[in-house]
């Protein structure tokens, strides 16, 4: 049979596929595996990073290693993966911007995070509506009604323009019709620092952070921003409950890949997840800090990538977000 260019071009490519697919089944990992995080250091992002590349260190017999790679909202680690080879040996750890907020904030991002290879959505945790202790208002409808009553006054801190706790806010603007103050910050920390010294009036967290103040009575705590009620705080209502149906606002923490990443190493990478989270100790620690264990499929983290997109997609385009 005689071949011509185009044929055996694609034939080529054919049995590279089935080369790679072969090996990630026989043998993948055969060398370190760099994790990128695109985060700084000490992050709950990065805790949770270190605590899967250890697992799987463990699980694979490799050097599997986090590369915090931090700045432009985790742009930097979101284009050095896109860079990398397809070969399994380079991947990144992310909660929700780079995969599906920042690419409708900043004019340039430097990569097309839809390119990116889905492996696995590992945990997720929801955001809480903390206030300040002296706060009027001790229910999210009383929050709502003091609000309208006193439209722009009523401030809110978040970790910085475009962060998630911003947009949890302003898609509660967007349901309620309530206008508050921005107050941003430079991270997490410094923005539910200056509510628990009454500075500002609330602020969005995830509820692990929150959960100590709450408890020593240092905030109030008026719902929580997940479908069902946190663990960690089952005394506390969640907005559906509380008559605001269909909001949610929860972080998340995935593993993708480089784009054309072969399925066989995808596959390989999401089994090694899996059974990593299967380990009592590590699903304890992932519980302790109030997250939800997921381990989704590639198929259905793509899925759950593309509505989380939906959501924040038409919240930063209705406020009009745009960030260099």
């Amino acid at each position: 049979m005689t071949l011509n260019r185009r044929t055996f071009t694609a034939s080529l490519a054919s049995l590279s596929v089935f080369a790679a697919r072969g090996l990630a089944q026989n043998t993948y990992p055969t060398q370190r595996v760099r994790v990128v995080m695109p985060y700084p250091a000490g992050s709950g992002t990065d805790v949770l990073a270190r605590l899967l590349a250890h697992e799987l260190e463990r699980e694979w017999g490799q050097t599997v290693y986090v590369d915090n790679l931090a700045g432009a909202g985790g742009n930097i680690g979101g284009e050095t993966v896109a860079d990398a080879a397809p070969d399994g040996y380079t991947l990144l750890f992310v909660p929700a911007p780079p995969l599906v907020i920042n690419q409708f904030m900043y004019r340039h991002i430097g990569y097309d995070p839809a390119k990116l290879a889905p492996i696995c959505m590992l945990a997720s945790v929801p955001y809480a509506l903390v206030t300040r202790r002296d706060f009027p208002a001790s229910s999210l409808q009383e929050l709502i009604d003091h609000a309208k009553a006193n439209p722009g006054n009523v401030s809110y801190a978040s970790a910085g323009v475009g962060s998630t706790a911003q947009l949890a806010a302003l898609e509660l603007q967007t349901m309620t019709g309530i206008q508050m103050l921005h107050v941003p910050y430079r991270g997490a920390a410094p923005a539910l620092n200056d509510v628990v010294s009454a500075q500002v009036d609330i602020v969005f967290d995830i509820v692990s952070t929150a959960l100590p103040w709450w408890q020593s009575g240092k905030v109030k705590v008026l719902g929580t921003c997940g479908k069902t009620r946190s663990r960690i705080m089952p005394s506390v209502p969640t907005f559906a409950e509380s008559g605001l149906a269909g909001y949610q606002a929860v972080t998340w923490f995935a593993m993708v890949g480089p784009p054309a990443l072969p399925d066989a190493i995808v596959e390989a990478v999401y089994r090694g997840i899996v059974e990593a989270l299967k380990v009592p100790e590590v699903a304890a620690r992932i519980e302790a800090l109030g997250m939800d264990i997921a381990a989704l499929s590639p198929a259905d983290s793509a899925k759950f990538f593309a509505s989380d997109e939906k959501l924040w997609s038409k919240i930063i385009r209705d406020a009009r977000i745009t960030l260099d």
